[in-house]
């Protein structure tokens, strides 16, 4: 480039001084490896899903790849067999228009060139078929926008090995081993493991002859009619309290105490499991745990069969529990009164619930 000035009026002929100056432009770069570890169970993904990679730093920007096993866009019409890899830039869009373009190695093992455009990859003659591997670029959340001037629909041919098992298991991407492992949370395994040494417990809860030494501010944080009992004016200035549990199994407030210490109920065994549960609806209705309450009425909504479907409807009546209470409707109104009415537990409903006889009467009559 070369600057040069004149003035009017100006007379002789000097020496014109001349300066030089460059602009350069430089394409920031970078390399990532892909690895797809046993390719022909992933065959399983759906055609037009994908797997994501983890994420990945490269020319100052987080980028990640969405794997296609089946293909994507316009190779879903040509068929099994094709393999789709789709660059994405990771995060917010950036100030300035972010232009991207690459090359690939389809096998590193083997002699290829790199790659890019439309250009065909070299493919050994010993060889799998060749399958069509098609890469684009994008921004995340844009799915139907590239990123801007990003080159699009490149495509090359590259070997897949592998061939589809009858049976495969569920998929996930592996993500590479991060700087910082954080550990996930563990708050209820040590509620847990306070509730079964007893340490510093200033509560003393009697249920069936069996004695539980609990922490008033656990139970007073997780059921407002412990919170009640235990904090309430007549408790204040005590330090530690006995208190007796009426009508209810040790067993049953065992596991009770089990969910408000870690929000998770013992294993029981198949046979009780229906029992149990419709124990504890009762105990979390009583105590005013909501979901646990919630937690037990899905549960019983998978155990209604021809024997306990009267009883269960009974009891979600008494504990106002819809869900559970049209799903009993449902499995009568499939089933009919022929098979329930001979049992004892359709004599009590008829004596004890009326009107729920009656709202099933009309269910039956209006199906």
């Amino acid at each position: 480039m070369s600057v040069s000035a004149s003035s009017a009026g100006s007379t002789g002929a000097l020496p014109q001084p001349s300066s030089r100056s460059s602009i350069s432009a430089a394409a920031a770069t970078g390399k990532h490896q892909l690895k797809i570890d046993g390719y022909s169970l992933t065959t399983a993904v759906p055609r037009g899903a994908h797997i994501k990679s983890s994420n990945f730093q490269a020319a100052g920007f987080s980028w990640y790849i969405n794997y296609f096993p089946n293909g994507c866009g316009r190779l879903l019409k040509r068929g099994r067999g094709h393999v789709s890899l789709q660059l994405v830039l990771d995060g917010a869009a950036p100030a300035a228009a972010v232009k991207a373009q690459f090359t690939v190695h389809p096998h590193p093992a083997q002699p290829h060139r790199p790659t890019g455009g439309g250009h065909r990859a070299q493919e050994p003659r010993a060889q799998a078929r060749r399958r069509v591997v098609v890469l684009q670029v994008r921004q995340e959340g844009d799915p139907a926008g590239p990123v801007p001037g990003a080159p699009q629909g490149r495509q090359l041919h590259a070997p897949v090995r592998g061939r589809r098992p009858r049976q495969v298991p569920a998929l996930q991407a592996v993500k590479t081993a991060p700087f910082v492992e954080v550990p996930p949370p563990d708050l209820h395994r040590h509620l847990g493991d306070l509730l079964v040494s007893g340490e510093a417990s200033d509560v003393t809860l009697r249920a069936g002859g069996e004695r539980f030494s609990v922490h008033r501010c656990v139970l007073a944080a997780r059921s407002p009619v412990f919170k009640a009992e235990l904090l309430g004016s007549m408790r204040e200035g005590t330090s530690d309290c006995d208190i007796d549990i009426e009508d209810m199994e040790p067993r049953v407030f065992k596991a009770l105490l089990q969910f408000m210490y870690t929000d998770a109920l013992p294993e029981v065994d198949k046979k009780e499991e229906a029992a149990m549960t419709q124990h504890l609806l009762e105990a979390a209705d009583r105590f005013n745990l909501q979901r646990l309450k919630v937690l037990c009425e899905d549960m019983l909504c998978g155990c209604i069969d021809t024997g306990s479907v009267v009883n269960t409807l009974v009891l979600a009546d008494q504990h106002n529990c819809q869900g559970l209470k049209e799903k009993c409707f449902e499995f009568l109104k499939s089933t009919g009164l022929n098979a329930v009415m001979a049992t004892d537990g359709f004599n009590h409903l008829a004596s004890s619930c009326p009107t729920v006889l009656e709202e099933l009467m009309s269910k039956l009559t209006l199906h």
